[in-house]
């Protein structure tokens, strides 16, 4: 090759290198400047919407209110949307034994143990055959008769034209009402032209029989104490003598014991109220909310209610509940048993640990020592279709041909599981009670109630963590640090 032409590669070489740097140059000029415009832009447009924002006319946004038509009837609108169904085709004009129980108030049966100050705040509105029961949180003693008006709404929550009723106050914290045709809602009043509270839907307990053969009236739960355990035990408990139902009150409850009232709500075995006070203190004083909204609730839903503090169990030693009240003549609607006291000390347990930490804690195992039989705060068990109130520890008046009874200790009794600290209610009754001695449940009974318990709690509170092992390893792989397991 010659030198001329080896020269003419060169240059053609060096020029290709020099174009190809200056077209990148170039290029990332380009790049550069169409960003800078492209900022330099939004900015103009930002400073322009600053400066001239607050002259634009703020009328424009006005299409974007949305008004009503004042001359459009909405209640008829919205209520021609509701469609009554059979159960609900029915008015009445009064409610039974009306003037019955304006006599009873007028002598002011049922208002004890209340507060005077107490506000109206609306819990649960129970349908009958025939009415309606309202129960509240207005426990004034004196309030017992005072005038209450019943309002009723559809489906939509529109007030009925024309519904309204005017009632009374009875028992301390309910109202009954009459029916009215198409209402799905009800609420309640002092005053006629008040404004009512905001209205609560109706539950209806409508049966041709009593779905359940035995309820039980749970006293009300409140305190700083947590009750998990106790309530799984009464539950259990009383499981085992026949009872399907439970009829809670609940004024105060941690969020850990709230759990066990969750499982077996889910399982149809709880109805649980939530009782929401304007107090910041909960004492016994509440007591006949619970007594009135257990009494209404287990009305035609339970043939028979057991009535029992939540420390309380009743106790049959000849033969099964369940056989004994198929024994009783149509005519029996109260039964009566007494009490033996069985002091504990010490507090339950606030967290589960393990199966042995529960297991020493049970008190039907870790306590026998118990007083002699009593009538200081019997209990009963009644017919709640049978009787016209309540109280806790007995009915106050029963139906026409209605007769109580008192069941022998042969029979069966209360057993109290009692608490002996000083700062509860009259905790220092221990030295009272005596004589003690050991008295133990039926073995088989009590055996199969500690598996049954155990059972209960181990699946309610009984946790483990994530194990990294059984989560699909892509997910695994994919979120290391997101996963929380071990």
């Amino acid at each position: 090759m010659n030198r001329i032409s080896l020269y003419s590669k060169v240059n053609r070489k060096g020029f290709n290198q020099f174009r190809n740097f200056l077209i990148k140059q170039l290029s990332w000029f380009h790049t550069c400047m169409f960003i800078f415009l492209w900022i330099l832009v939004w900015f103009i447009i930002f400073i322009i919407g600053a400066v001239a924002g607050p002259g634009i006319d703020k009328s424009y946004y006005a299409d974007f209110y949305v008004h009503y038509d004042k001359h459009v009837n909405l209640e008829k609108v919205v209520s021609s949307t509701c469609k009554i169904e059979n159960w609900n085709n029915k008015s009445t004009d009064s409610f039974p034994f009306s003037d019955l129980y304006k006599e009873y108030a007028a002598v002011g049966l049922t208002g004890m143990q209340g507060l005077s100050d107490s506000r109206l705040r609306l819990l649960t509105a129970f349908l009958y055959e025939d009415y309606i029961v309202i129960t509240h949180t207005a426990q004034n003693p004196k309030g017992v008769g005072r005038t209450a008006f019943c309002h009723y709404y559809d489906c939509n929550r529109v007030e009925i034209p024309g519904s309204q009723f005017e009632s009374f106050v009875f028992p301390m914290t309910a109202v009954h009402c009459p029916r009215r045709r198409g209402a799905y809602f009800v609420s309640l009043t002092f005053e006629e032209d008040e404004t009512p509270q905001e209205p609560i839907p109706l539950l209806n307990r409508i049966f041709r029989e009593p779905p359940h053969e035995i309820g039980v009236c749970v006293g009300p739960i409140y305190g700083e104490e947590k009750k998990w355990l106790d309530i799984i035990e009464y539950i259990e408990h009383h499981k085992l003598m026949g009872a399907s139902i439970f009829y809670f009150t609940i004024l105060e409850m941690d969020m850990y014991s709230r759990k066990t009232i969750d499982y077996y709500q889910q399982n149809g075995e709880v109805e649980a109220t939530f009782v929401n006070t304007e107090y910041e203190k909960v004492t016994w004083l509440f007591h006949m909310i619970q007594v009135h909204e257990s009494f209404f609730r287990s009305k035609f839903h339970s043939k028979w209610v057991i009535s029992t503090d939540i420390d309380e169990r009743l106790v049959m030693t000849q033969m099964p509940l369940m056989q004994y009240l198929r024994l009783q003549p149509p005519s029996i609607c109260e039964i009566n048993f007494g009490s033996r006291r069985v002091p504990t000390f010490g507090a339950a347990p606030s967290d589960y640990i393990s199966e042995k930490q529960i297991t020493e804690s049970l008190s039907f195992l870790r306590y026998n020592l118990t007083s002699d039989h009593h009538w200081l705060g019997f209990k009963l068990i009644f017919r709640p279709d049978r009787v016209h109130m309540v109280h806790f520890h007995w009915t106050w008046r029963q139906h026409e041909g209605c007769h109580v009874k008192t069941a022998s200790d042969r029979i069966g009794y209360i057993r109290h599981y009692r608490t002996t600290s000083s700062t509860s209610l009259r905790g220092n009754w221990f030295h009272l009670m005596k004589p003690y001695r050991i008295s133990k449940m039926d073995e088989e009974f009590v055996e199969q109630l500690k598996k049954n318990v155990l059972k209960r709690v181990k699946y309610i509170y009984e946790l483990h963590p994530v194990y990294c092992s059984s989560i699909d390893p892509t997910i695994r792989n994919r979120f290391k640090n997101d996963l929380h397991c071990v």
